[in-house]
């Protein structure tokens, strides 16, 4: 696509999805801000098309670098981590609802889908030799994290006060900029 690699357009697409969170982040803040009377205007509009620019060009770029490049010969095919992913979705979708009365929202399958594109995108840079050794145990625990940070806000978000809720929502979005950041500086 665009005359790169498959891997540039890993790492090109990283690089895009770490600009998108930031362009994110300032969307959330500017248009969900408690207590106004306005939700961000002129602003709020070209933070969400800078967001969904960048996101969904990133977002494109890395899955068709992904797709050009073979995972670890140990691991499932791409259809299987697929299934295994929406599995995971129907799981946590199922015991939000249940055991903590979450409403269901897109954020929940967002994350899941974020997290199977970074780990397909480690697995296929761990196989080019681009992440090796530290750099991929490290890239591995940063997306663990950073799931694990989302997955708590989206648990913890609708029994926050509008203040707490308002900067909750924006950590997980800085915490996946970094993640991807990190993932196109060590995968270089």
């Amino acid at each position: 696509m665009f005359g790169l690699t498959a891997y540039k357009e890993i790492i090109t697409g990283q690089l895009l999805l770490s600009a998108g969170a930031l362009f994110y982040t300032g969307w959330w803040l500017a248009a969900f801000k408690p207590d106004s009377t306005r939700s961000g205007g002129a602003l709020s509009a070209l933070l969400f098309f800078l967001l969904a620019t960048f996101g969904l060009s990133g977002t494109a770029l890395t899955v068709h670098g992904i797709h050009g490049l073979p995972l670890p010969a140990s691991w499932p095919g791409s259809g299987m981590l697929f299934i295994m992913a929406l599995l995971v979705y129907f799981i946590l979708l199922t015991g939000s609802v249940k055991l903590f009365g979450r409403k269901p929202t897109t954020e929940l399958i967002l994350m899941v889908l974020w997290a199977l594109m970074e780990i397909m995108a480690l697995g296929a840079l761990h196989e080019t030799g681009a992440l090796t050794g530290a750099a991929y145990g490290l890239t591995w625990a940063a997306v663990a994290a950073a799931s694990l940070i989302a997955l708590t806000a989206y648990m913890m978000y609708y029994r926050m006060d509008d203040n707490t809720a308002y900067i909750t929502g924006a950590v997980p979005l800085l915490a996946d900029g970094a993640v991807t950041l990190m993932i196109a500086l060590l995968g270089r």
